[in-house]
């Protein structure tokens, strides 16, 4: 998990570096939607919302760094006469995507992602572990520097012999404030 992120910045500064000879276009942005656990019990639907980071770096890629956070709804469990209510839990995320997109003002690209995802919840120990996600967007581009974006995407968290999935599906908005030659 440490190895990560030197990873990560490794492969922006040398992809910058690259992609410096064709143009490198930078933005920022904010995004938020549903999150839904996938075939888990203990927590039910819930919100999510992040950061990104989007930075063209050659005509057809773009890298995309992250950071999201995900609150899941609470679960009522009986055992016996006794109800309780089981807190669904926090995650949060940070790490890069990779994205397979042209330009225009209407596209559709597929992403794949790694990151570092803290999953916290009451009366538990709190778990910090690698996490992968991929899925497909569609962006529009109404205005130049301007764009919005929807996303469907599937995220996995290991956990050693097992792992936590989740259907994230988002909307959101970013900024392209700089372009280099």
């Amino acid at each position: 998990m440490k190895r990560i992120l030197p990873v990560v910045l490794l492969a922006l500064v040398l992809g910058a570096g690259a992609a410096s000879a064709i143009g490198v276009k930078v933005g920022g942005g904010a995004f938020g939607g549903v999150s839904i656990p996938i075939l888990q019990e203990d927590s039910k639907q819930g919100v999510i919302y992040g950061l990104r980071l989007p930075v063209s770096v050659l005509p057809l890629l773009k890298l995309e760094p992250y950071w999201a956070t995900a609150s899941l709804g609470d679960v009522e469990e009986t055992f016996g006469t006794l109800a309780y209510t089981r807190d669904g839990g926090k995650v949060s995320a940070y790490g890069v995507n990779a994205l397979l997109s042209m330009g225009g003002p209407l596209r559709f690209y597929p992403f794949v992602g790694i990151g570092t995802h803290k999953l916290v919840r009451e009366a538990a120990e709190d778990l910090t572990k690698v996490g992968y996600n991929f899925g497909l967007g569609l962006g529009f581009s109404a205005i130049p520097k301007f764009d919005v974006d929807l996303r469907g995407e599937l995220n996995m968290i290991t956990l050693g012999e097992t792992s936590r999935k989740f259907a994230n599906v988002t909307a959101g908005v970013s900024y392209h404030f700089l372009s280099l030659p």
